[in-house]
């Protein structure tokens, strides 16, 4: 699904209005106040923290200690904020909702972002792998990661969902909060329709042949694991959100868990796709071309894993069937790799697919009219009623768009 420009325009522009309220609104008395609230003892300040993507955080530090960080979910950049907050897993000592909407307090936690340590320090911007980097230091920083996909992988349960703990344990919840929801809502203006997904009939009909194919693919190709059991998986791990403590060059946490929940275990069981630090969408155009620089990245990551998974099989803390590295591998030989990151990433679904599963499935694409023979009765009719809605709605103007998420309604959420 494509991202609808004008749904961003308008987002962008009450995150604009909410962080200009917000800057105007002492943002540091208000960080003070609530986390006296939550964590008792005298504050001394707050400051503005390492914001990301989609909070905005400020550092409160007590005369005593220890400090603490409020992280504010941002209006504009996330649309299910109260959710967001839920779904949040690290040690809390409180959350809750202010005017500036839904808040978490949180322990605060000493270290560099990994990806500071790996990125290419002549490139601006989002962090990309040095190019230069050692091949020792390398693994001894996917050997950090390597440790904590195995633990994370450890995790069963028996449906999809959110997670939340009671004095029983911890146990689903609620529907899970993705990654890809949340950019859907921002980028898409979902629900009910999307203006420019379309440029064509025939640009219509192969996006909707593309995924009732992959449809039969994911039945096929999931069918071990259908029924569970599902597994721990976190769409925003990376290396951007683990710290490393520069004295012992050692994991001294991991943040950001807002789009953690128990998901179908092939998303445990692909490559990672952060090998090279870029999220998907920051790729070359080219995906092969990606590929010539990921696989080399690979090999080096799976050789790590292996070595650790063996040292833990000898101390009899994991058994060869909770093995991830020939899973890992093998993702890339089946195009189940591809599977989940289509998946995962309806923005760049129709590329990874056309590009990566279609042939590896169906065999040479001749035309697409062979391809909708391969679609049964009723879903040639639905294309064919589709086709007819998403033309008519690619030719409105600009002045039909209607906002899903009004700024009233973001306050709410």
């Amino acid at each position: 699904m494509d991202f609808d420009h004008i749904a961003e325009k308008k987002q962008e522009q009450k995150a604009t209005v909410w962080l200009n309220l917000w800057s105007n609104r002492s943002p540091e008395l208000l960080s003070m106040q609530l986390a006296k609230k939550h964590r008792p003892g005298e504050t001394v300040s707050a400051c503005l923290w390492k914001s990301g993507a989609f909070n905005i955080c400020y550092r409160v530090r007590y005369k005593d200690g220890p400090d603490v960080i409020l992280r504010f979910a941002a209006l504009g950049r996330a649309i299910l904020r109260r959710e967001k907050v839920q779904n949040e897993v690290p040690e809390v000592f409180g959350s809750g909702i202010c005017w500036a909407g839904p808040y978490i307090v949180m322990s605060f936690l000493e270290g560099m972002p990994l990806s500071q340590l790996l990125k290419d320090p002549s490139r601006e911007g989002r962090p990309v792998l040095n190019p230069q980097i050692s091949n020792r230091s390398l693994k001894r920083a996917y050997r950090e990661m390597a440790m904590l996909i195995l633990e994370l992988s450890k995790h069963e349960f028996n449906s999809i969902g959110a997670l939340e703990e009671n004095k029983r344990g911890i146990f689903i919840a609620r529907r899970p909060l993705t990654f890809n929801m949340n950019e859907l809502m921002v980028s898409a203006n979902l629900p009910e329709k999307q203006r420019d997904s379309v440029s064509s009939e025939e640009d219509c009909r192969k996006k909707f042949t593309a995924r009732c194919l992959f449809l039969n693919i994911t039945k096929e190709l999931c069918a071990e694991h259908s029924q569970g059991p599902f597994r721990l998986y976190c769409d925003d791990f990376r290396p951007s959100n683990v710290l490393i403590d520069l004295s012992t060059s050692r994991v001294s946490g991991v943040i950001d868990w807002e789009f953690t929940y128990a998901a179908p275990a092939e998303f445990t069981y692909v490559a990672p796709w952060w090998l090279l630090l870029q999220s998907p969408e920051d790729w070359e155009s080219d995906l092969n071309q990606f590929l010539i620089r990921y696989f080399p990245r690979l090999r080096t990551f799976l050789e790590v894993l292996c070595n650790y998974e063996n040292k833990l099989i000898e101390q009899q803390l994991l058994s060869e069937s909770q093995r991830l590295s020939p899973r890992m591998e093998h993702s890339m030989e089946t195009g189940l790799f591809w599977v989940c990151l289509a998946a995962r990433y309806s923005s760049m679904f129709d590329e990874i697919y056309w590009t990566f599963i279609d042939s590896q499935y169906y065999g040479t694409f001749t035309s697409l009219d062979d391809r909708i023979q391969l679609l049964d009765q009723e879903q040639q009719h639905e294309m064919n009623e589709l086709v007819k809605l998403k033309t008519d709605q690619s030719t409105e103007g600009k002045e039909s768009f209607t906002d899903h998420y009004p700024i009233d309604k973001l306050l709410e959420l």
